[in-house]
């Protein structure tokens, strides 16, 4: 059993484990897969898919469940060493609470012999192994990359004059954007911005910071929160917010961030692939207006995209039935027609980079006024950044919310912000 504590989390799986009791899996005839999942894009996709593997595989019964508090009853059956599914979904803000203690001890099944033999290193974006992958060994397979571009409104970045492919970095960005601030009503605030920053989220400033190279760890384990790159990414996040002026503070409610694009306040936001289906399935008022385009740089020629988001799915350790569990695995993750689907559902781009030969990712997309975004991401999404998994990430990443709020509220300096961050984490490793 790993060990992650002694009195609160002993009482902690105590409490648990009777709600584990519901979920535990069929022990009746023939062979059953338990698979849980957190999101429900992801149960409805895999619920059609399932038939089709228990039709090629006969006897064998997949048991899909979406189950609310997913990562918790997970850490708690990890704990107990009962009452775990054969495969489950993780995601990438929770991940490193699963890899405290020994490797030997871990609850996920090492996948690197598994992914090295049959070749899927070359296959799969790199860089997207990475989150799932602790001191050279990797745990999960990707679902996703969720490279980032900019979605812009083509008709008010060209109303004020802004030739939008011209611009190549952030600076270029910022000293364009003023054309697009205006304060429409005369009350000395802005009422139309061309971005949208988060406040009281950490999303936004991390996928800048991954931008540019760096991160909250390094390839050592070492906090780096609070190098110079870090510290200056956040003082320049704060100056669009608060100095400039070239961004709005996201709300913290997801349906006024939407409400803001359709009255216009908001006309330019960081996307990730997913957000970018967000958009459309949410601001279906817009369609035709919005438009993609590349991150802008930190320097001329640097990296355009970054990534935000993410999900694997892992073997358990307690799974009885591991190579059955495995060919599902590459079933519902490596099957390029369901990946065509997810893309057209969801427009969330794949990391088997076989599967961008599927058509559909160079169809016009009519919400984007028929540009091909499907292209743009393909073209993005071998430069992602990448990032090193950590057992204290997930405690680093609440705190870091907490950082980002103080800096851009003004109660701390970005430097002081990081600093007491890094430091928070530093001393939590002990």
């Amino acid at each position: 059993m790993m060990e992650f504590g002694k009195g609160p989390i002993v009482i902690f799986v105590l409490f648990v484990l009777s709600g584990l009791v519901i979920l535990s899996r069929d022990t009746g005839g023939g062979e059953t897969l338990e698979f849980w999942v957190f999101a429900h894009t992801h149960y409805d996709e895999y619920a059609a898919r399932v038939p089709a593997f228990e039709a090629a595989h006969p006897g064998v019964t997949v048991d899909l469940k979406i189950v609310a508090n997913l990562h918790e009853k997970l850490l708690a059956a990890f704990l107990s060493d009962i009452g775990a599914p054969d495969l489950v979904e993780v995601e990438i803000s929770s991940v490193g609470r699963f890899f405290k203690g020994p490797l030997e001890d871990l609850g996920f099944v090492d996948l690197t012999d598994r992914i090295d033999n049959e070749g899927w290193n070359e296959q799969l974006v790199h860089a997207r192994l990475a989150p799932w992958s602790l001191n050279g060994r990797t745990y999960g397979l990707p679902h996703d990359i969720h490279p980032v571009v900019l979605l812009y409104r083509d008709d008010v970045f060209r109303g004020a004059g802004i030739e939008p492919d011209s611009i190549e970095t952030w600076q270029e960005f910022v000293e364009a954007g003023q054309a697009v601030t205006k304060d429409t009503d005369g009350d000395g605030e802005p009422d139309q911005y061309p971005l949208m920053l988060s406040t009281h989220e950490p999303g936004h400033f991390w996928l800048m910071l991954l931008q540019r190279g760096g991160g909250m760890f390094d390839a050592s384990g070492r906090v780096i929160i609070d190098d110079p790159l870090a510290i200056e990414t956040l003082a320049f996040y704060c100056d669009m917010l608060n100095g400039i002026r070239v961004a709005v503070p996201a709300f913290s409610e997801t349906p006024a961030n939407y409400a803001a694009m359709k009255e216009g306040l908001v006309t330019g936001v960081l996307a990730a692939d997913w957000y970018v289906g967000m958009v459309r399935k949410f601001v279906p008022e817009l369609a035709g207006k919005w438009r993609a385009m590349p991150l802008p740089a930190w320097q001329k020629g640097g990296r355009r995209t970054s990534t935000w988001g993410g999900t694997m799915i892992g073997l358990t350790q307690q799974s009885r039935q591991r190579e059955l569990a495995w060919e599902f695995m590459k079933f519902v993750y490596f099957d390029t027609e369901s990946l065509a689907n997810r893309y057209r559902a969801t427009a969330i781009i794949p990391p088997l980079k076989r599967a961008w030969d599927h058509p559909v990712f160079d169809e016009p997309d009519p919400y984007l006024g028929s540009q091909q975004l499907g292209i743009m991401f393909k073209d993005l999404a071998p430069d992602i950044p990448s990032f090193h998994l950590n057992p204290y990430w997930a405690e680093a990443s609440d705190r870091m919310r907490d950082a980002v709020f103080a800096a851009t509220m003004g109660e701390k300096t970005p430097e002081m912000a990081l600093q007491d961050l890094a430091d928070e984490i530093r001393e939590l490793m002990k």
